[in-house]
């Protein structure tokens, strides 16, 4: 009897356990597409993985890695899209040094990844590919945005009770020409109230949080008024509030990435969320980590739809067969065939009744047209009868009487 319960038990838990596991949305869910490379910053490692298991974190949410370099810093990594989508993606890297700042494009290395099934792990620091730049600059970087539909760069300054952003224009951007002209300097006062800026170059928006009657609020704005709204106070559209608390780290392809650290003793929690932008129900992992190995920056950029291709198939991309592959996925295919086939029957209905109406419109004109050999023979045959008729009656008045004269009643009694 007490095995038979707790076999029972056993399986009641697997049942339980399974119900919860397949209540999480699994990363082709969210961002709703299987074309999609995760790429995670945490300081000078970079993490690199597709086709994430439903109910498994993604690796760069369950492993945390510190790498420190005494020289300079991490404060940006941006996702640099060629608008006519004729080459694949870059990466701009943003350094912050003592004394300047440096701006390295990399073109990202995706080939073991799409080799091995696995996640990559690679390794930014003692590389010296891609094209780099340094500015010299005084103050201590905040963060970095970059706005893919005018190439201007953003850098946002640490100064006590000030707000304080320089703004630059990228020029010659997938050359190794690349040119930083400094464009504006806006400063006040007074600190922002607006913070966690992010980027996302699909939708061509900027995020930002804010906080209004006592709670945060999760805002948008189109690229290009970055300006308006962090410098000039202009307000942006409210979209709500995440679920899940922490630092807004990525928005970039379809989903928002927040992480909240709580340090205990020597151990600290590290809970990060991967939401949708419809800001419906994502997924939270945490890892305990000592403080030691808590990354400084932790930054994701996802890659998506056609420039995932470009970075997978190279010389043999093909941009239709990238939409196809994309509309299978979201099981477009067979309704857009269904949707062909009505078409055509409705268009051979059409078609259809038409022909007839002609035909119609053909056997009225012949019979008004033509006319019977016997009719061709016999012109004006009961005309003529007719009017011999008349003209005897005329005549002879006696023996043609008018049919309306005759006296046709019956004499009943005789």
């Amino acid at each position: 009897m007490r095995k038979k319960l707790l076999l029972a038990e056993i399986i009641i838990l697997i049942v339980a356990c399974t119900a919860t596991s397949n209540n999480l949305l699994s990363v082709e869910e969210i961002l709703q597409t299987n074309q999609y490379l995760l790429i995670a910053q945490q300081d000078g490692v970079t993490y690199i993985q597709r086709n994430v298991t439903r109910g498994i974190c993604p690796l760069f949410m369950s492993k945390t890695k510190k790498s420190f370099h005494s020289d300079f810093r991490l404060v940006g990594i941006h996702l640099v899209r060629d608008p006519l989508a004729r080459r694949p993606p870059l990466l701009m890297i943003i350094k912050d040094g003592k004394s300047h700042f440096s701006l390295q494009m990399l073109a990202p290395n995706v080939t073991e990844i799409f080799q091995n099934s696995g996640p990559s792990v690679a390794s930014f620091y003692d590389k010296s590919q891609g094209f780099r730049i340094e500015i010299g600059h005084a103050e201590k970087i905040k963060t970095t945005l970059f706005d893919s539909t005018s190439h201007m760069l953003y850098i946002e300054l640490f100064v006590p009770n000030k707000f304080k952003m320089l703004q630059y224009f990228v020029q010659n951007l997938f050359t190794n020409d690349i040119r930083l002209h400094r464009v504006g300097l806006y400063s006040q006062d007074s600190s922002s109230s607006r913070y966690d800026w992010e980027e996302d170059h699909y939708n061509k928006k900027f995020y930002y949080k804010e906080k209004v009657d006592n709670e945060i609020g999760l805002f948008e704005i189109p690229m290009g008024s970055l300006i308006r709204t962090a410098y000039e106070g202009e307000a942006g559209l409210k979209i709500g509030s995440l679920t899940w608390d922490g630092t807004l780290s990525g928005a970039n392809g379809g989903a928002f990435y927040t992480v909240n650290t709580k340090r205990q003793g020597n151990t600290t929690t590290i809970d990060s969320s991967l939401v949708p932008t419809s800001l419906s129900a994502g997924f939270k992992c945490s890892v305990n980590r000592t403080s030691s190995e808590v990354p400084l920056f932790n930054k994701l950029v996802i890659v998506r739809n056609q420039d995932y291709c470009m970075l997978r198939d190279g010389s043999n991309y093909d941009a239709d067969e990238c939409a196809h592959e994309q509309r299978k996925f979201l099981g477009l295919e067979s309704e857009g065939e269904s949707i062909d086939i009505v078409k055509w029957l409705l268009v051979t209905c059409i078609i259809m009744f038409m022909i007839i109406i002609l035909l119609f419109v053909y056997i009225y004109w012949l019979r008004s047209t033509f006319v019977s050999d016997y009719d061709r023979t016999h012109p004006n045959e009961y005309e003529t009868e007719a009017s011999l008729f008349v003209a005897k009656q005329r005549s002879f008045p006696s023996v043609y009487q008018d049919p309306a004269l005759l006296d046709v009643s019956v004499d009943r009694w005789n």
